[in-house]
């Protein structure tokens, strides 16, 4: 065991390193040296030596990240024995993806081609975010960097994980000269990550002359997961009305409010225990019809408009394989199985804007947003329930997520949850307002919305050719090999 933890040292310290960078700790700058151990130590390394390495690192790195699902559980089950199976099991599936970097970096490092590690790592990150059925773009890399949106503005042209790629550029490079290796091993990753910095804080800069619109966010501070539902219903309603009187009073020309408020029904509009103001468009969610059942966001200004979510929480909203293999038909969720949307996911025109609906988890996929945005979308609106978990590491990723779909598209984001993060942000991911969590209120701001989108047609470009990286670690010609530290 000792000789164990001595040769995994340097991947267990860089796992540590990273997740001090990510909630509650939010020691954000991590992320641009927590990958030097164990980067530093895959030089030298081959084939399953390189894999355990990775992997060790993945399973603690995971664990950290996904110990939200414990929580959860344990709060939902009240067993906390049954809460380590889901979070066990999940932690070491994502661990895979870390011991297939491993073994990707060990080959970059022996081939001579240190600048290739940003994009094998990029191509692994998006493969996990988008993989069908288990896609979980958790825990990125880039993602603490939220909280810097005048540094990573360069995400307009690659979205999130061209920022991933940066700041795995940053430890590539500090390895290079920890090493003392020429400085011709680092070419070209200090130059394209001063330019994209640079750049960066040029476009901060550039004003915004866009309309402006005052928006109100709600949160009703209403605990749609584990509250008393035999009261529910009427908290909703009282809320509602509330936060209606306040977007009137305030002036507010849309009002964006959570999901989970309506209740379902074949019919449009849905059953709901509230009235909705008759001067303030508004923006909700909830389910709509029965067997399939789905998750809705609602669009009123005096007549109706929905969107259905396309992209689900598995083992949360769906069981993959039920009524195949025969235990999962006993594997019950809160809410019953809901089924993805039959339709690709479209703006709705609610009042004087066209609206991106993000239906909670949705908030966290590049790919949703930009397809909003291309579509006409002038505002993202990401409503959500995070109540299932309040007092986890959870909802600060779910915000930041919020904040990365803003800047990537350029467009406003206005997120609503029932007890927070509620926020409003402009196309660059600045913070316009914000409520303090687990209560009833009410934020306005006035926010800069474009008349057509502003989003780099070409966004996706660098994140799928990511996925082919590991094609060209094996057709370029091999150079002299970095010597080994």
């Amino acid at each position: 065991m000792l000789e164990y933890l001595k040769r995994a040292s340097p991947c267990i310290a860089s796992a540590l390193l990273m997740l001090t960078a990510f909630p509650p700790l939010n020691l954000h700058w991590m992320v641009v040296f927590g990958l030097i151990p164990w980067f530093m130590s895959l030089q030298g390394l081959r084939g399953k030596s390189a894999w355990k390495s990775g992997y060790s690192f993945g399973i603690l790195y995971s664990m950290g990240q996904l110990f939200f699902i414990n929580q959860l559980v344990t709060r939902w089950t009240g067993n906390i024995v049954i809460a380590l199976i889901p979070w066990l099991l999940c932690s070491s599936l994502m661990a895979v993806y870390f011991g297939l970097t491993g073994v990707f970096v060990a080959s970059a490092w022996r081939a001579g081609r240190p600048w290739l590690i940003p994009f094998l790592w990029v191509g692994i990150e998006v493969f996990r975010s988008f993989i069908p059925v288990l896609a979980y773009p958790w825990g990125l890399v880039a993602s603490p960097l939220w909280a810097y949106p005048a540094l990573v503005q360069s995400a307009a042209l690659g979205s999130i994980y061209l920022v991933s790629g940066l700041v795995v550029a940053a430890n590539v490079t500090a390895c290079v000269l920890l090493n003392g290796d020429p400085w011709r091993w680092a070419f070209p990753m200090p130059q394209v990550i001063v330019t994209a910095v640079v750049g960066s804080m040029i476009w901060w800069n550039i004003p915004q002359n866009r309309p402006i619109m005052k928006i109100t966010a709600g949160q009703p501070g209403v605990d749609l997961a584990f509250g008393d539902g035999s009261t529910e219903a009427f908290h909703v309603s009282e809320a509602v009305r509330d936060l209606s009187a306040q977007a009137e009073a305030s002036g507010s020309e849309l009002l964006i409010l959570p999901e989970g408020l309506g209740y379902g029904g074949e019919t449009i509009p849905p059953q709901m225990p509230f009235s909705l103001s008759q001067t303030v468009p508004t923006v909700f969610g909830g389910r709509r019809g029965n067997n399939p059942t789905f998750q809705t966001a609602f669009g009123y200004d005096g007549s109706w408009s929905y969107v259905d979510k396309t992209r689900l929480v598995i083992f949360g909203e769906f069981v993959p394989g039920r009524g195949v293999i025969p235990f999962l038909d006993k594997f019950d969720l809160p809410s019953g199985d809901i089924s993805p949307g039959e339709t690709p996911i479209h703006p709705m025109r609610v009042g004087t804007v066209n609206v991106g609906p993000l239906v909670c988890f949705e908030g966290l996929f590049p790919d949703l947003s930009y397809r909003q945005s291309l579509l006409g979308a002038q505002l993202l609106a990401v409503i959500s329930v995070d109540d299932w978990f309040m007092g986890t590491a959870a909802p600060d990723q779910l915000r930041a997520g919020s904040i990365w779909r803003a800047i990537e598209t350029g467009l406003p984001m206005v997120r609503a949850a029932s007890n927070g993060y509620t926020v409003i942000a402009d196309g660059q991911g600045r913070v316009l307002a914000q409520a303090p969590l687990q209560c009833r209120t009410e934020i306005t701001a006035s926010v800069p919305v474009p008349a057509q989108s502003p989003t780099f047609p070409g966004l996706p470009t660098l994140p799928v050719a990511c996925l082919f990286s590991p094609l060209a670690l094996l057709s370029l010609p091999r150079k002299k090999p970095l010597p080994s530290s």
